[in-house]
């Protein structure tokens, strides 16, 4: 019976992404954010997108090199660091990979990034935004697949 105990533990534990030393966020969100502005601001403000993160061998098998088709890796695919997590859950950023990367100190999966360095706050802050808002922007004629209920838009400040 301690064995199946021991083994079910060990198998929830390796499932869970439990990101801790999460900074916080003041301010209102911001509506109307779209993917666009977010690689935009990731282009402007960091290097996720010039350096580690393109081509054939990106970082994490996550390739940031084009809007176009940047959006393809994050929105509802599963991290190649853990399966069993999400890169962006549309509506849920607190859970989104994507964002605790940059906003934890411990994301729970892998390292913060990017490494040795920090993402502006009001560039975590957009990214933040986006997803909360169903992490929408790509090409209307090819949307990504996620679940995501719309919330009633009275929700005004990052929590």
């Amino acid at each position: 019976m301690k064995t199946y105990l021991f083994l079910a533990l060990t198998l929830f534990s390796s499932l869970s992404h439990a990101a801790t030393g999460c900074e916080a966020l003041p301010g209102p969100i911001t509506h109307g954010v779209l993917w666009p502005q977010v690689w935009q601001a990731l282009t402007d403000q960091s290097n996720c997108t010039q350096n580690c993160h393109i081509g054939a061998n990106a970082s994490a098998d996550l390739d940031l090199s084009s809007p176009i088709i940047a959006i393809y890796f994050l929105v509802s695919q599963d991290s190649s660091q853990n399966n069993q997590v999400k890169r962006v859950i549309a509506g849920d950023a607190k859970r989104s990979l994507f964002f605790t990367k940059i906003n934890c100190a411990d994301p729970g999966v892998g390292n913060r990034m990017p490494p040795g360095g920090h993402v502006p706050t009001a560039l975590q802050a957009l990214i933040y935004d986006w997803i909360e808002q169903g992490a929408y922007g790509e090409n209307p004629e090819d949307p990504a697949t996620r679940d995501f209920f719309f919330k009633d838009g009275t929700e005004s400040e990052r929590r």
